[in-house]
């Protein structure tokens, strides 16, 4: 018999991909990754063969953009939906504790995530495969198997700051309004707000700081740092010129989703229902 944890996983993962929008999601990941790949370099007039580094930096540019806001639109409304619905308190009459619905939703909301990244982007890195040298095989491999996990990565982080809000009010609406403000300043806003910042007071050190506090910037910042792309513009410059430790951004996402998880479950042990 499966334990409460692995019943919610599998639930959540089985409505996760009876959602339609879910494999639209794949899909438009395969697609506009693919367009990435192989039409990017129309922009300078003429088609080339796909380099792996201006591909893997225009990728996680793209995917800093959507990845958050398609994990923000899946769990919003995992936890006050249930509540507004009336199930919440049915599930929680049933012999599993508050702790394990979190991580069961957690782990199979998580698992939809991380199946829609593997399969919008390794596409991209099959087609890419056939084009590029033998040589080249190893490299390419490499390459996008830290950047699938590092979207992985990104999308459970956004999928608990939804829960995090999601837990924190009563209405499906208002978590909705929560999360894409949430989305547009960590996504959108931030690095803007630290350009300006570096204008006026000139310190780039406490700057450093914070973008090493975003997981969006350690998601692109990983993923540049790996491929060591050069053509880095804006805040992003103030890290990759620097020695940084691919492991340490790594790990400090690991961080951001495990106090998110904590967070969740200090909300959730405190809720009425």
């Amino acid at each position: 018999m499966l334990n409460p944890v692995a019943l919610v996983a599998h639930k959540e993962f089985i409505d996760g991909f009876r959602h339609r929008w879910v494999v639209f999601a794949s899909l438009s990941f395969a697609l506009l990754s693919l367009a990435v790949a192989f039409l990017g370099s129309a922009v300078s007039g003429q088609l080339s063969t796909p380099e792996l580094a201006p591909t893997i930096s225009a990728l996680a540019t793209l995917a800093a953009l959507v990845i958050p806001l398609l994990a923000v639109l899946l769990g919003h409304d995992s936890f006050v939906g249930e509540l507004e619905g009336g199930t919440l308190l049915l599930l929680l009459s049933y012999p599993i504790s508050r702790w394990q619905l979190l991580l069961g939703k957690f782990l199979g909301q998580g698992a939809v995530l991380a199946t829609t990244c593997f399969i919008g982007f390794g596409v991209t890195a099959v087609a890419l495969g056939f084009v590029v040298g033998t040589d080249q095989l190893l490299e390419l491999t490499a390459a996008f198997a830290l950047f699938i996990f590092s979207s992985a990565l990104l999308a459970c982080t956004f999928l608990l700051v939804s829960y995090l809000v999601s837990l924190a009010v009563s209405t499906k609406g208002r978590a909705m309004a929560i999360c894409l403000l949430l989305w547009f300043v960590l996504v959108l806003l931030y690095d803007l707000v630290l350009l300006g910042l570096i204008v006026a007071e000139g310190s780039e050190s406490w700057v450093r700081a914070l973008m090493m506090a975003n997981p969006v910037d350690l998601f692109r910042l990983s993923n540049l740092v790996y491929v060591e792309h050069q053509s880095v513009s804006g805040v992003l410059s103030l890290v990759t010129s620097q020695n940084s430790n691919l492991w340490l951004m790594l790990l400090l996402m690991f961080a951001w989703s495990a106090a998110g998880l904590f967070a969740g479950w200090q909300i959730f042990k405190r809720k009425r229902v």
